[in-house]
């Protein structure tokens, strides 16, 4: 009789515990900012080109004398029995819309490249909401998408923990520091330390309120389609294609096959109802991402909602990992190359702390010549050649010097890719050897770091020793 009570009793509690550890484990784990970082990049760009188009009719959009004049404004608000909407642009009056609208694109291009994020993700956030109820006319689920996204950056505070320019800024200075104090005398550690984002609260909580927002939104969006029969018979698709004007591709060829329009909205209809429990195993969740992904690149081609499909395929890199996101741009453990840069001068500290701040990666090596000695480095490097020109080692065998050293770096570096870009092109190659010539003359060595060091550098605080073993030195050829 006793275990009858005390058996659920204990069972309770447990169930309890772990429930409360599964919720901490769930909305309050630590977790990688890389995804929060990209989001609020193509949400900022895809703001900055919807407000792009309302300059184009400014007061057509938002003016007192628009499309939703103040009397057409109250109609749609005591249509939705919506007494506490609010809108800035209903304060401002016509003859400051421009420069309203100026504050409004400068604040979306901060929040795009991530500058000031906490407090300009605010500020988007009010700009979205107060543009989608000044003109409600033109409302449609992208303003509800990109709105949804805006808000969970700006709770959150996390949008600007990754690709942002106030975690390159302060890399930067930490960088300028460092490489102002010490000589950095090990060539197999960036002066920037590790580049890897920190994982934060934070960031698991935005990325968790986006992925539960959109199993939602996809959920709801799948049942309701069960109540139309052309979706139980598998039309929906074929149907689409008779709209002249909303598609942007003539499509009428596909309806020569009607089983391949059936699969497209059966599966479809499938993806949507199943997304929410499918997405979350990890085996499948690349599958499910992935053909959501392709969902949306079906509406925009059939329908023509190219930003509510960029919009939503933004909104799923919630389930992307950061270390596959920052694969992408860095490769998968890419061959370093090894950059040779004259310690005693101010100017080439200045650049190196811009490229290693900028190389969260850390796929260039920087090495200091007034620390080491340039022959183990590689032996056909000399001292002479690289106080007068920077040089770049590897992959492979391969030195490279001056402006075509800066290229080779600038193609590691995603904050310097459009450098790399360009620099090969005829043309750009020869002006920027020039440019580079002149200024590598004119520099100047400061006489008290000129000397080299045989003793060691002090280590760096706080870089982790890298995995990666050291280089032998290649025989002379």
């Amino acid at each position: 009789m006793r275990r009858l009570i005390t058996g659920p009793i204990s069972y309770l509690a447990d169930l309890g515990r772990s429930a409360a550890r599964g919720w901490d484990a769930f909305f309050f784990r630590p977790a990688d900012p890389t995804p929060v970082g990209l989001i609020r990049l193509g949400v900022g760009l895809l703001l900055l080109w919807n407000f792009a188009v309302l300059g184009l009719d400014l007061h057509a959009f938002v003016g007192s004398r628009g499309w939703a004049d103040p009397d057409a404004l109250a109609f749609f608000r005591a249509l939705e029995q919506d007494r506490w909407s609010w809108s800035l642009w209903s304060i401002v009056p016509d003859a400051l819309l421009v420069p309203a609208y100026i504050c409004c694109l400068v604040v979306l291009s901060m929040f795009a490249v991530g500058l000031w994020s906490r407090p300009t993700a605010v500020l988007a956030w009010i700009i979205v909401v107060s543009t989608i109820r000044r003109a409600p006319v033109i409302h449609f689920g992208f303003d509800m998408v990109v709105s949804m996204l805006t808000l969970y950056l700006a709770a959150t505070g996390s949008g600007g923990q990754a690709v942002s320019l106030d975690r390159w800024v302060a890399r930067w200075k930490a960088a300028r520091q460092e490489l102002r104090r010490i000589r950095i005398a090990r060539p197999l550690d960036g002066p920037a330390g590790d580049g890897t984002p920190r994982p934060t609260v934070s960031a698991n909580l935005c990325l968790r309120l986006i992925q539960l927002h959109l199993c939602v939104i996809y959920g709801l969006a799948g049942l309701a389609k069960l109540q139309h029969p052309i979706w139980w018979e598998g039309w929906a698709f074929g149907s689409l294609l008779g709209y002249a004007e909303f598609r942007p591709i003539d499509l009428t060829w596909l309806a020569r096959w009607p089983m391949l329009l059936m699969f497209f909205s059966h599966g479809a209809l499938y993806l949507e109802i199943l997304y929410p429990v499918l997405v979350w195993p990890r085996t499948l969740r690349p599958l499910i991402v992935g053909l959501t992904m392709g969902l949306h690149v079906g509406i925009a081609t059939t329908m023509g909602l190219y930003e509510f499909a960029a919009a939503m395929i933004v909104a799923n890199l919630a389930f992307a990992s950061g270390s596959w996101l920052r694969s992408l741009a860095t490769g998968r453990n890419p061959e370093p190359i090894r950059v040779v840069y004259d310690g005693a001068c101010g100017l080439c500290r200045a650049s190196v702390a811009i490229g290693a701040s900028g190389d969260p990666a850390r796929t260039v090596e920087w090495v200091d010549l007034t620390a080491v000695d340039v022959a183990t480095v590689d032996p056909r490097l000399t001292e002479g050649r690289c106080i007068e020109s920077v040089h770049a080692v590897g992959p492979g065998d391969r030195i490279r010097s001056g402006f075509d050293a800066v290229v080779a770096v600038a193609r590691r570096v995603p904050l310097l890719w459009p450098i790399g870009l360009v620099g090969p092109l005829p043309g750009v190659s020869q002006a920027g050897r020039r440019i580079y010539g002149l200024v590598s003359g004119n520099r100047t060595r400061e006489p008290s770091r000129a000397a080299r060091s045989d003793s060691p550098a002090r280590p760096e605080p706080g870089a982790p020793a890298r995995n990666r073993p050291e280089k032998k030195p290649r025989a002379p050829r």
